[in-house]
Order: structure tokens, then C-alpha cells, then sequence
């Protein structure tokens, strides 16, 4: 009678006839009623059972459940149905395996890595580098500080380079120390509180976006300027280019550079520039430049330099606060003086000898007559009239001045005497005693007690009367009046009287030589000298 082989769910696996064998239903041999020499493949079936059909290649007539053990990979494998899967272990295979169910491992052997399903897709496990790459990771690991003391730190490892240290704590690896040392050579000779990046690392930064920060380069991120808000700065600001600074909302004013020339500039039609200074508390404004007429319009200044040929003030009143105007503040020397230097009232067209252009000037050109009557060698203040053009000051003609009164020299002297010049028939200096008559008006004394006496030649007079006669060589300066250098020979004591002597001197009179014609004047003060010596007198006085 056949017998009827059922797998465990009581599925009809075969009809087996008697006396005959099935190989091809399973992997094993299944042996019919009455099979001669049935012992064989029996012990055949238990072998492989106990070796789970050990081969390099997957049995060929599997069932569900069939386990096979892969002698090329050393693994066994159970059949699911489908395929045959490792039992207990990963599928090794360059693809991920198809019909995985959830909790499956997958170890790609082309990357050597390890996969898990997690029911819809499979997921790396790890590592996270592929094969033939370097690790890239993070590693916790343990290291001794410099106290040894053990710290905890998470490496951040890239391409087998550590490029970052997380630390809860700040402390210094043991040099001494190997995984220290290894730390060290990595670029952390010190280990920073937080997130530290190596320097060994070239260009090593954070990149992307922060919230916040500390500092920006080693400075303090409160030591930034704002672009958002009012901000101030202790350092220099400079703008590093041409286009330069605009101000206002609607780029009101601007400064810029062009060919290395400076520009503000006024953008807004009609508005003004000003420039305000705090005087004294009081806001106070210096300059304007008033944009609907391009104009300084307003200036206040100090020590004002302007250079030209030529400065025109456009304005009804000129008010000057300073108490001194300097004229040809550029000369340095009397070659460079100009002709005339002063003040020019403009009168119009020259249409009449009126209208010529009037005059205040220093004239250089006035001649030194020889003496120092005009205050200075040569040059003199002149009021003239000239026409207008580039020769109005060829040909001056002389204007009037007119005053109340005019304090000069004339009526407060600088000197002593008061003087008339007289030409002289010889030759005088400073001191003789003259007397009228000659050949001229005078002519020096040459007689002892004179009652013919006149005067002294001088040489600063206070006042000199007749200065236009001539020089002091034809026409000598004689003292009338007052203090005067006389040239007195023998001695005398302050206040003798003096008389003529010869050779133009005078000497000390005796009361019984005196009359009212011919004392001089008087001594002033005494001398002891005996030989002929300018001395100071007081003449005209009895």
C-alpha cells in the first residue's frame, strides 16, 4: 500500500509507491514501503539533517523552514519561502537583499557596512565611513589633564583628522600621557570649555549662520559698530573708498573723492550748508553757504589768509574788529617793496579829473633828503589822487588832509631845541656857535666874548622851522631855544653862563665878562674836561 508524505500543515507533499524511492520532491530521499536496502538512504537523510545539507551552493528542492549551512561564507541559512536568509546574522551581499521584514541585517560588502530594516527601508548602522575612506566620527574618549585627573571629551573626527574637542570642562592634556600626547599633536595643547576646533587644522572654522556670539576675531562682539542704530567709536573711521559718506535719508550730503579731490556736496535743491561751533555754551553759526544762491552768505573767522592777485568784498559795510591790518605781509625785504601800499577810494568812471581814484598810501619813493625829518629813511605817508587803469599810479598828484588837530612830532617833540635853517657861508657840525653875517646868513663865531651871538648848530631839533631851505651842508639847522650840544672848551659847573670863544666854540664866562649881548645860555651839567668836548646847555636863556 502507497504511502502518503504530509508536510507539518498536513499538505500532501507525494505518493510514494511501494518498493520505490523520491528524490526530487525535497532535498531529501524518501523511501517507499518494501524499498530494498532502505538502510542507506535513511543514514544518508540523518547526515544531512546533522549537517543541514552543508554545500557551497543552496539545496534545490527547498521548503519552508529548510535550514542550509553555506560552506564558501561558513553561515547558516534557514529558507523563508522565498529565499534562504542567515540565521541568526546579517545578509552579506553588494545589494540590499529584497523581501526584507523588519529587524533584518543587511552588511554591504562592497562598503563594508552594516545595515538594519526598519520595515520600509534599510538604515545605516554603522560605520559611518565607507570602505577605503578614513573614520569620520564622533568618539567619545577618556584623557588625562595635567593633574591627572581623568576628563571625558567627544572627538570630532573627519577623514581620520580631528578637527573638533567637546568638553564640559576646561583643562590641559598630560603630555606624558599617550592618548594626551595624541591630543596634543592634534592641535589641543589646551582644551576649551565647549565646542573647540584644532589648530593644526588649516582655515578651521564654523560655518553658517549664528544667533549669537561672544567675540568676532578676539574682539569683544560690544567693541562692533551697529549699522541698525546709533553707535559710537574711541578708534579712527576710515572709508577706503572713492564713493566716500552719505548722510540723510534721502542722501542729503555727500563726501567723495574724484582725481584726489575732496567733495561735500549739498544734494537737495536750495538747502544750505552750515557749520555751528559752541561758544560759550551757545550754539553759534560760523559759516553758511546758502544753497539757493551758491554763496558763503555768513562767515565768521579769526586769522584769515587769502591768497590772490586780487580779493573783492561785495558788501555795503566793511566792520573789522581787529585792531591792526597788515599790508605786504609777503615782503621780506626793502628790495621787494612795492612803490605805494595803503588804501584805494574808487570814484567812479574818469570821466573828470574828479573822479579820479583817491588814495591813503606808504609812498617808497619819496627821496631821503638826508636827514630823518620824514621818520624814516626815505618814504613818507601820502594822501594823492591818480586815474584809474593799470598806469594810475605813475603820475599821483597831491590831495589835501585835513584834520582838527594833528599830533606829531611838531607839537609833541621828541626833542629839545627849536631850530630854523639859515644857510651858512662855510662849512658847520653839530655844536658850533654861529652868528648873522658872512658872506651868507651865518657864519661860524671867531671872536671871544661876542655880543654878535645867534645860535648852536643841531642835529635833532624839536621843531624845525624853513626845513625846505636846503641840507644841512648849505643850509645847517640852528638851535634858537632850548637843550642843545654845544662845543664847549675849559670846565664849568651847572648853571655858568657861556659866551662865545673862537673857532666856532663857547667856554665859561666870570660874572664881570657877562652883559645881556653876549651870554649864549647856561650849563646844564658840569664839566670837568679841559679839552674841547660837546656838552649838554640850555641856550636862549640869560
Amino acid at each position: 500500500m502507497a504511502y502518503k508524505i504530509n508536510n507539518t500543515f498536513g499538505t500532501l507533499l507525494v505518493t510514494l509507491a511501494d518498493g520505490t524511492i523520491d528524490t526530487t520532491t525535497t532535498d531529501l530521499t524518501l523511501i517507499g514501503k518494501g524499498y530494498a536496502g532502505f538502510g542507506e538512504a535513511l543514514n544518508e537523510n540523518l547526515v544531512k539533517l546533522l549537517e543541514n545539507f552543508n554545500n557551497t551552493s543552496a539545496p534545490n528542492n527547498k521548503v519552508q523552514g529548510q535550514l542550509w549551512f553555506d560552506q564558501t561564507n561558513k553561515r547558516l541559512n534557514v529558507y523563508d519561502g522565498t529565499k534562504f536568509k542567515p540565521a541568526g546574522g546579517p545578509t552579506n551581499s553588494t545589494t540590499a537583499p529584497t523581501n526584507a521584514v523588519l529587524g533584518d541585517f543587511w552588511f554591504d560588502t562592497t562598503n563594508l557596512q552594516l545595515y538594519v530594516y526598519n520595515g520600509s527601508a534599510f538604515t545605516l548602522v554603522g560605520p559611518t565611513t565607507v570602505a577605503g575612506s578614513g573614520v569620520t566620527q564622533a568618539l567619545p574618549e577618556t584623557v588625562k589633564d595635567n593633574t591627572g585627573a581623568n576628563r571625558d571629551i567627544l572627538k570630532l573626527v573627519a577623514n581620520d583628522a580631528v578637527v573638533g574637542v567637546v568638553s564640559n570642562l576646561a583643562f590641559t592634556p598630560d603630555s606624558s600621557d599617550t592618548v594626551g600626547a595624541a591630543l596634543i599633536a592634534a592641535g589641543f595643547s589646551t582644551v576649551a570649555q565647549g565646542i573647540q576646533l584644532s589648530s593644526t587644522v588649516s582655515s578651521a572654522k564654523f560655518r553658517g549662520t549664528s544667533t549669537d556670539s561672544d567675540a568676532l576675531g578676539g574682539i569683544a562682539a560690544a567693541n562692533f559698530l551697529r549699522s541698525n542704530g546709533n553707535d559710537t567709536t574711541s578708534g579712527s573711521l576710515g572709508v577706503l573708498n572713492d564713493l566716500g559718506v552719505t548722510i540723510g535719508g534721502g542722501s542729503d550730503i555727500t563726501m567723495s573723492l574724484s582725481s584726489d579731490d575732496f567733495t561735500i556736496a549739498q544734494t537737495t535743491q536750495d538747502k544750505d550748508i552750515i557749520f555751528t561751533v559752541n561758544d560759550g555754551g551757545v550754539t553759534t553759526e560760523a559759516l553758511r553757504i546758502t544753497g539757493s544762491t551758491g554763496r558763503i552768505e555768513h562767515l565768521r573767522v579769526g586769522d584769515l589768509t587769502v591768497d590772490g592777485t586780487k580779493t573783492i568784498f561785495n558788501t555795503t559795510t566793511l566792520s573789522v574788529e581787529d585792531n591792526i591790518i597788515e599790508l605786504n605781509r609777503n615782503i621780506s625785504s626793502n628790495s621787494g617793496m612795492p612803490s605805494y601800499s595803503g588804501l584805494k577810494v574808487n570814484r567812479g568812471e574818469t570821466s573828470t579829473a574828479t573822479e579820479q581814484n583817491l588814495y591813503w598810501v606808504w609812498d617808497e619813493t619819496f627821496a631821503d633828503d638826508g636827514t630823518t625829518i620824514h621818520g624814516n629813511a626815505g618814504g613818507a605817508w601820502t594822501a594823492f589822487k591818480a586815474s584809474d587803469g593799470d598806469t594810475e599810479l605813475e603820475a599821483p598828484t597831491l590831495v589835501d588832509v585835513r584834520a582838527n588837530i594833528v599830533h606829531a612830532t611838531s607839537t609833541s617833540a621828541q626833542y629839545a631845541d627849536l631850530a630854523e635853517r639859515y644857510e651858512a657861508d662855510c662849512h658847520t657840525e653839530p655844536g658850533d656857535v654861529v652868528i648873522l653875517g658872512g658872506s651868507a646868513e651865518v657864519t661860524k663865531c671867531q671872536t671871544d666874548l661876542s655880543d654878535q651871538v645867534f645860535g648852536v648848530v643841531s642835529d635833532s631839533p624839536a621843531f624845525l622851522m624853513n626845513a625846505q631851505a636846503g641840507s644841512n651842508d648849505t643850509h645847517p639847522m640852528v638851535a634858537l631855544k632850548g637843550r642843545v650840544f654845544v662845543k664847549l672848551k675849559g670846565t664849568g659847573k651847572a648853571g655858568d653862563r657861556i659866551v662865545s670863544t673862537l673857532n666856532g666854540e663857547a667856554r665859561v664866562a666870570t660874572a664881570s665878562e657877562c652883559n645881556h649881548f653876549n651870554v649864549l645860555g647856561r650849563l646844564i651839567k658840569a664839566k670837568y674836561n679841559e679839552d674841547t668836548a660837546l656838552t649838554e646847555c640850555v641856550i636862549g636863556v640869560k
